[in-house]
C-alpha cells in the first residue's frame, strides 16, 4: 500500500519546503552569465593551445542548442553536421555549458540563520542563457 499524504498536510511530496523566488534576480543572472563567459574564454583558450577555434557562426549555434535543450527540444540539429571538426568543437562547448546549470547554485535565506541553496530553475536558466547571447553579441560588437 503506497503512503499518501493526509488531507491538509502539504504536497504530495511531504514536508518539503518549495523553493522561493530568487532574491535578486538581475544579479544572480549577471553572476551566473559571468560563469558562463569565463568557461567560454577558457574553452576558446583550449582550443587555441591544439590550433582551433570557433568561429561566431558556430557559437550561435551551441547557443541555439542551449535554448533547445532548455527546451526539451533536439539539439542535434544544431550541434550535428558540417565539418566534423567544427561539429567536434560546437559539441564539446555544449557539453561543457548544459552542464553548468547542475553546478551553479543560488542562495535563499529561509531565516535570519539559515540560508538554503537551490539548483537553477529552468526559467532562471532561460534568462541566464537570453542575457548571456546579449553579452556575447555585445563582446563581439566590440571586436
Amino acid at each position: 500500500m503506497r503512503d499518501r499524504p493526509s488531507a491538509g498536510k502539504g504536497s504530495p511530496e511531504g514536508d518539503v519546503p518549495m523553493p522561493k523566488e530568487i532574491e535578486n534576480r538581475p544579479q544572480e543572472c549577471a553572476r551566473v552569465v559571468r560563469r558562463l563567459l569565463e568557461r567560454i574564454d577558457a574553452h576558446v583558450a583550449s582550443l587555441a593551445k591544439g590550433e582551433l577555434s570557433i568561429s561566431w557562426p558556430e557559437m550561435q549555434l551551441v547557443l541555439l542548442a542551449l535554448e533547445a535543450h532548455a527546451e526539451g527540444r533536439d539539439v542535434s540539429v544544431h550541434l550535428d553536421g558540417g565539418n566534423e571538426i567544427s561539429a567536434y568543437v560546437r559539441r564539446n562547448l555544449f557539453d561543457e555549458l548544459v552542464g553548468e546549470p547542475s553546478n551553479i547554485f543560488y542562495t535563499t535565506k529561509v531565516d535570519a540563520k539559515t540560508v538554503r541553496y537551490e539548483a537553477l530553475p529552468k526559467d532562471f536558466w532561460k534568462e541566464c542563457l537570453s542575457l548571456l547571447r546579449q553579452k556575447l553579441t555585445e563582446l563581439r560588437e566590440k571586436d
